[in-house]
């Protein structure tokens, strides 16, 4: 794989561009917005899309980018520690950030792939679920977090792997290098709060793993 971080993804906007980083050079400026696709089992995901000027390309598509647009970006999947995060927020903010975006007008074909190729960061947390295969098996859950380096910088990316790729990565230590292929996709959970009576409803970003490799130091440098 020639990038360690890359995503592939179409939706649609649903919020308006808030300006987050402003600059006198409109192609300098960031933005953000929520960025929402429905999978093929009709879940609802919405993330979180950065980009700046430069990743429209021109002052008119630029334009073009706003609530309700459906839009196809590639770039990164990237993340940030959020300092002094209020109770309800995430310590880390995970996002995706694109390097090219076009609006997706007429659509073209859906897609969702992520590759993502880096060291295992802390140990993976394996679990059992209350779901079943069709062949009654319970469903195992894995869940990972892998450091990517990139140009830009290191990235830390949540991964969840089910099943046999679940099993596989169970196995894997702090340091394992792995290649992943798989999608982008959003979770929301429940977070109990010290002085709410209702639970805060958050919202956890992480790649659906497809498919897991592990290379060693000695493959690794055999292929180059």
């Amino acid at each position: 794989m020639s990038r360690n971080n890359t995503i592939g993804i179409a939706g649609r906007v649903t919020s308006q561009p808030a300006l987050i980083v402003d600059a006198a050079d409109w192609a300098r400026k960031v933005y953000e917005v929520e960025l929402t696709r429905t999978r093929p089992s009709d879940t609802e995901d919405t993330f979180i899309l950065q980009y700046d000027g430069r990743a429209a390309g021109s002052k008119e598509i630029l334009e073009r980018i706003k609530e309700g647009a459906e839009i196809f970006c590639g770039g990164e999947i990237r993340s940030e520690n959020v300092h002094d995060p209020k109770p309800e927020e995430n310590r880390v903010k995970v996002f995706i950030f694109a390097e090219m975006i076009a609006v997706n007008d007429p659509p073209v074909e859906d897609q969702n792939e992520v590759t993502i190729c880096g060291n295992i960061c802390k140990p993976p947390s394996g679990r059992e679920t209350k779901r079943r295969t069709p062949r009654g098996r319970r469903v195992t859950v894995t869940r990972l977090v892998v450091a990517a380096n990139t140009p830009t910088g290191a990235y830390y990316i949540p991964c969840v792997c089910w099943n046999e790729q679940a099993e596989k990565a169970a196995d894997l230590k702090v340091g394992d290098y792995v290649e992943i292929y798989g999608r982008f996709q959003s979770r929301n959970f429940k977070k109990h709060i010290q002085g709410r009576k209702l639970p805060y409803l958050g919202t956890s970003y992480e790649v659906s793993v497809v498919e897991l490799k592990t290379k060693s130091k000695e493959e690794r440098a055999g292929a180059k």
